[in-house]
């Protein structure tokens, strides 16, 4: 049966239920835009500086250059936007143009409404994303994450929609094979329904605590993200995320 096509603009065609493409060049592969904002096609290849070697995407190379540059950790959520708002976990195939020469697994959904201080995974298993959504309306300390064992092991935490009320924190304790490694974090957080972002305070190297606070009733929106990938030894976690917020705004810290 012959594909159905749409013109929608001079040189760019949309076929039934597909994405975008330019004169054949596909803009959007698997529900995730990056090639339409720019980008790698292959997500995390968009990490780090000009030093960043095609192909890799292991810790020692986000200590390269590893710096993001602002618009491109925006671009890279912007493009992540289509896929948080599905409706449905992150499939094998989305994860893997996420993540690249791995072999992914199917992502999950975790709602945050009425869960409190427990050991509920924040962080998914290796290779996978867990889509975040619901409210945490208390102060809430999530324990006994994951451990991701080594490099490659990296995992994504995509948000949609997410809400933390005013005043009240989110705190993520990494598995304790996974302390930070300072040189390999970085995130960046918009002002209340704006672009514009700010750089958060860098980690410390051996601390184990993501913390989320929201000054104001604080809606974290699609496509926002928090990367983790460990190195090949314990206690090398990078970090990497850009969180945009509405009706608030949402401080990253860390702690031991």
């Amino acid at each position: 049966m012959p594909k159905v096509l749409y013109t929608v603009g001079k040189g760019l065609v949309q076929e039934a239920g597909s994405g975008y493409s330019i004169d054949g060049f596909e803009m959007i592969t698997n529900d995730i835009a990056t090639t339409l904002f720019g980008l790698h096609p292959i997500w995390v290849q968009n990490f780090g500086g000009a030093a960043l070697a095609a192909g890799t995407h292991t810790t020692d190379t986000h200590m390269i250059d590893q710096l993001t540059p602002t618009l491109t950790l925006y671009k890279m959520s912007r493009a992540l936007e289509r896929v948080a708002k599905q409706g449905r976990a992150v499939t094998a195939n989305q994860a893997g143009q996420i993540f690249g020469d791995v072999t992914p697994v199917a992502g999950s959904l975790l709602s945050m409404t009425g869960v409190v201080t427990g050991t509920t995974q924040f962080a998914p298993g290796a290779k996978s994303v867990r889509t975040v959504s619901g409210n945490t309306a208390a102060n809430c300390v999530l324990t006994s994450q994951a451990d991701l064992e080594g490099d490659q092991d990296m995992v994504l935490i995509l948000f949609n929609n997410y809400s933390i009320d005013n005043g009240v924190h989110l705190d993520v304790e990494t598995h304790g094979n996974n302390e930070h490694l300072a040189a390999a974090c970085e995130v960046i957080v918009s002002g209340d329904g704006d672009d514009i972002f700010t750089r958060q305070a860098p980690t410390t190297d051996g601390h184990q605590n993501i913390i989320l606070t929201a000054t104001g009733d604080t809606t974290i929106l699609p496509g926002s993200f928090l990367y983790l990938n460990p190195g090949a030894a314990a206690d090398e976690l990078a970090i990497k995320g850009c969180i945009r917020t509405s009706g608030g705004t949402i401080a990253v810290t860390f702690a031991s």
